[in-house]
């Protein structure tokens, strides 16, 4: 019987693992691969085949540890999205970045290839004769005009300590979990509004 059983924990642990794969968004084939994990791990214990047992493990540890990333996410961007706006929790996919005093931050007309969440100073968007500080984030709007071009053009005001997300990394986060991309779109419309700038057939802010 335990050998019978063991083939039919196989083939459920390989189902989940087939699952994992097709899976198109994150949440779903973290769970699956879990699933996988715990059913492989006793599988291989069942088998007595230790190293497939200890390799399960560790995978199901990272799978663990990779799930409760991306739900924390989805649940700071709730929070954020929900209150005032504040993007911390875009922090961790972040790099520094220094600029001193003057420094031409980003340049109406050039490529737009990252935004930037100020940590600490002061910047002017030269346009609109207007100062930001600390909890800003510039240039997400970049993301979607149509031909990837900044809008405006941000100087440094005081040394300026940032944090950089690439655009990349942006699109990576959405392709895991399309929740991030609705929620970056609601902030995005959430700051326009806010700015007092028209929506539709005006000039957005950034």
């Amino acid at each position: 019987m335990e050998p019978y059983v063991a083939e039919l924990i196989g083939v459920a642990a390989a189902a989940a693992s087939l699952y994992a794969a097709y899976a198109k968004t994150m949440v779903p084939l973290r769970v699956a691969a879990i699933v996988g994990n715990i059913l492989a791990m006793a599988n291989s214990f069942m088998l007595e085949t230790y190293p497939t047992f200890m390799l399960n493990a560790a995978l199901l540890a990272l799978h663990g540890w990779r799930l409760r990333a991306m739900l924390n996410l989805i649940r700071d961007i709730d929070v954020a999205t929900a209150s005032d706006m504040n993007v911390d929790w875009l922090l961790p996919y972040t790099r520094p970045k220094h600029f001193k005093a003057d420094d031409i931050m980003m340049e109406r007309g050039e490529y737009a290839t990252a935004a930037f969440y100020i940590v600490s100073g002061e910047v002017e968007i030269v346009e609109l004769k207007e100062t930001f500080g600390k909890g800003t984030l510039l240039g997400e709007i970049g993301l979607f005009t149509p031909d990837g071009r900044r809008l405006m053009t941000v100087r440094c005001k005081t040394d300026v300590q940032t944090a950089i997300i690439d655009y990349d990394q942006f699109k990576e986060l959405y392709f895991q979990n399309p929740q991030f991309g609705f929620r970056l779109l609601h902030l995005v419309v959430e700051r326009l509004q806010s700015s007092g700038k028209p929506i539709m057939g005006g000039t957005p802010l950034r």
